[in-house]
């Protein structure tokens, strides 16, 4: 049998496209090697006749069945062979598919050349007693020192100094182990350790310098649990809650969520924390009290700390009414140094409208789901949700031993964890980029596209570090669907290298506004320049309006019926599944008007939906009845760059009705068939033109037209039979995609 009759059996009976999120993978077993091209569009990997393939429930089923497969069956999933204790208790591991990070922390001291007291020494790790260290780094960063002794008498201190003797960290205390955190690399440094009135001179049992991503915890502090790693920096942290010397946890709350972040991992104590061993500090800030309550005032003053103190990631399971000037202030100057700072939505099943700080303009802010992967039922909901976590009853290191909480509190280090890790994997990346990977490769769990109880979804761990890098352009505060308000600003976040080229913003496909991209964060107020609803595009382009990026917020279609069309009507499932994949939306007063005819507008929109098509590669209006000033003119614009849509006499006229032979026409190119030889003919009786006859012929040859002897090419197509045709030409629409 042929390549393409084989292609074509396949397609034939795989109906309809579906979301990433709904695909599992299978292994596919086939009888020869060269079998595997008649799978291509599904393929993930390959290891002989065995085949990984990503697919649907009905897609394998279908799969199951061809003649040259002779086994199918799950790939099972295999987890690290932990020995945490409490590691089966984890459920929400396996639930956002965490594994446990590859990255792991080095000692970038060893093997460097040291001078220990004026003798020369190159650091192996062992111990050593010194008071002076000066050690040559060269171009190595670090972002921590730590010294640890053999013993204790008293306070101690160390202090870390450049070459020219100015400070770069210094730490005092009484514990076994001082860290200093660095503010900034010198090729040399200087290291001096002093224990005064010490009877015996301490040892340095080790020496540490890394180079980690620091996660400031900013919560009610953390105790010095024995389950929690090395990376969790007790000596430098502070303490603005009851003022003591560190931020010694007395309401546990803080060194349960550090747990989730920070536990060891394969230690046989306990459970397993997200980061593992990767190269990531966790700084712990205490501003909430004995009894879990602390002041705006503090809570900023925690975040300055964390700022001022290198945190990449600022985790804020906190939350609570009432806006303030001070802590609104110093979230801002976080996220426009790029520094994520992520918040639970809080756990009073209530808008976030008067939420804080989940509501302040640049937050993260995180919603729970429990075990069915469902909104937790205490979580808080709103258009400031951006991404959602488990939290329902998770296990977490406790002020002693182990114990189980709710909240969103739970679900924000889950986030927290995962942008750190991201911000380690892709140094080069910046924040609007390592943000939209969280949000790319989110797992819709509740509606369909974004909504205000999940956000974009349910964060999953792999996916999102192992996704090609997303394009740095991304809404602060603007999610899709969300209505424009007037009086409002909206924060547009623009990576570094799009600064100087020119930016379009459409609203429905119509631009509203050029500018030109003078930082990485821009304020538009949007009622003023739109005054209206619906879809948001903002298109980068060069010199030349070649596109370089795009970011579109589509407003989600919500599953509704219609009231108009019932169940006995002849296209009344094709109608469904048209809603279900997001190309048909309906009409306002809850109708479908199925039997309306369909524009040339309307027929360009429900395609661009199909076919995902977002932006052309040059931003121009090629009909001088469509300028980009029109809605839809985005659409159109890429329709007929694609060749879909070529007019007449260099005109649109996209107010017209759509013939049933005009849509065989734009749907043959949109599915790249011009060029297909027809191999079967059927005896259309009423299709007289050539192009639509050659359109009609391979439409039905695929099985989207029907084999009447009369096609009706000239009668109007109606919105019915307009859904009718596109869900049977969805099963071809991933072939079309992998060309």
């Amino acid at each position: 049998m042929s390549r393409w009759l084989w292609l074509s059996f396949i397609f034939l009976f795989i109906p309809q496209v579906v979301w990433a999120s709904e695909k599992e993978e299978w292994i596919v077993q086939v009888r020869h090697t060269s079998d595997v091209r008649h799978l291509q569009p599904y393929v993930v990997d390959t290891i002989g006749t065995f085949v990984k393939v990503a697919v649907t429930e009905e897609e394998r089923e279908n799969i199951s069945r061809l003649p040259f497969v002779l086994n199918m069956e799950k790939n099972d999933i295999k987890r690290a062979a932990v020995d945490d204790p409490l590691f089966s208790e984890q459920w929400s591991l396996a639930m956002i598919d965490w594994h446990i990070p590859s990255l792991t922390s080095i000692n970038r001291l060893i093997g460097k050349q040291m001078i220990v007291d004026g003798r020369e020494y190159v650091y192996d790790g062992e111990s050593f007693e010194g008071e002076h260290i000066v050690i040559a780094l060269g171009e190595e960063t670090l972002s921590r020192l730590s010294v640890t002794v053999d013993h204790i008498e008293g306070p101690w201190r160390i202090q870390v100094k450049d070459e020219t003797g100015a400070m770069l960290g210094e730490n005092e205390g009484e514990l076994s182990r001082l860290d200093v955190l660095i503010s900034r690399s010198s090729p040399t440094i200087h290291l001096y350790v002093t224990a005064p009135n010490w009877t015996t001179p301490p040892r340095i049992v080790e020496l540490k310098g890394v180079n980690h991503v620091i996660v400031a915890v900013v919560d009610s502090g953390v105790v010095q649990h024995e389950d929690l790693n090395d990376h969790v920096l007790y000596s430098v942290s502070v303490d603005y809650a009851e003022n003591k010397r560190y931020a010694d946890d007395t309401f546990g709350h803080g060194t349960h969520v550090t747990g989730i972040l920070a536990a060891s991992v394969n230690n046989g104590k306990g459970i397993a924390g997200l980061i593992g061993d990767a190269p990531i500090d966790i700084l712990p800030i205490k501003v909430l009290d004995r009894y879990g309550v602390g002041g705006d005032f503090e809570i900023a003053k925690g975040v300055k700390y964390a700022l001022d103190h290198g945190a990449s990631i600022i985790n804020l399971s906190l939350a609570g009414q009432g806006e303030t000037e001070v802590l609104k202030a110093v979230i801002e100057e976080a996220v426009k140094r790029g520094v994520h700072v992520v918040a639970a939505a809080g756990n009073s099943h209530m808008p976030t409208t008067n939420i804080y700080p989940a509501g302040y303009p640049g937050v993260i802010t995180v919603s729970a789901i429990d075990r069915k992967q469902m909104p937790l039922s205490i979580s808080n909901y709103g258009w400031d949700v951006e991404v959602s976590a488990p939290g329902d009853f998770l296990i977490s290191t406790y002020l002693s031993g182990y114990r189980t909480l709710r909240g969103t509190s739970m679900a924000a280090p889950h986030v927290s964890a995962l942008l750190a890790i991201l911000r380690a994997m892709y140094p080069e990346e910046d924040a609007i980029q390592l943000r939209k990977r969280v949000w790319k490769t989110a797992k819709d769990v509740y509606w369909r596209g974004y909504d205000m109880y999940t956000g974009y979804g349910m964060i999953q761990w792999q996916q999102a570090v192992t996704s090609p890098a997303p394009l740095g352009i991304d809404w602060i505060n603007l999610q899709p669907g969300q209505p424009i308000e007037e009086n409002r600003t909206y924060i547009l976040g623009l990576s570094s290298r799009f600064v100087g080229k020119q930016g379009h913003l459409f609203v429905n496909g119509k631009l509203v506004h050029s500018f030109n991209v003078a930082g990485e964060m821009m304020s538009f107020r949007l009622f003023d320049i739109a005054k209206q609803q619906g879809n948001v595009a903002v298109v980068i382009t060069d010199d030349q309006k070649r596109v370089i990026a795009y970011d579109v917020h589509s407003v989600p279609i919500r599953p509704t019926t219609f009231s108009d069309v019932k169940k006995t009507y002849w296209a009344y499932d094709a109608i469904m599944q048209a809603q279900q994949i997001q190309v048909i939306r309906g009409l306002p007063d809850g109708t479908f008007r199925p039997n309306d005819p369909v524009t040339r507008r309307q027929s360009v929109v429900m395609l661009s939906r199909l076919f995902r098509w977002e932006t052309p590669s040059i931003l121009q209006s090629s009909f001088v009845d469509v300028p980009l000033t029109s809605v839809d003119a985005l659409a159109v614009a890429t329709a007929a760059e694609k060749g879909i849509v070529k007019g007449n006499g260099g005109r649109a006229f996209l107010h017209e009705q759509l013939t049933r032979g005009q849509f065989a026409l734009l749907l043959m190119r949109a599915l790249q068939l011009e060029n297909e030889p027809v191999r079967s003919v059927y005896p259309f009786q009423d299709v007289k033109q050539q192009e639509v006859w050659k359109a009609v012929q391979l439409l039905a040859e695929r099985g989207l037209i029907a084999k009447h002897a009369f096609f009706r090419p000239n009668d109007p197509i109606t919105r019915a039979e307009m859904c009718a045709m596109l869900i049977r030409a969805s099963s071809l629409v991933r072939q079309y995609s992998t060309k």
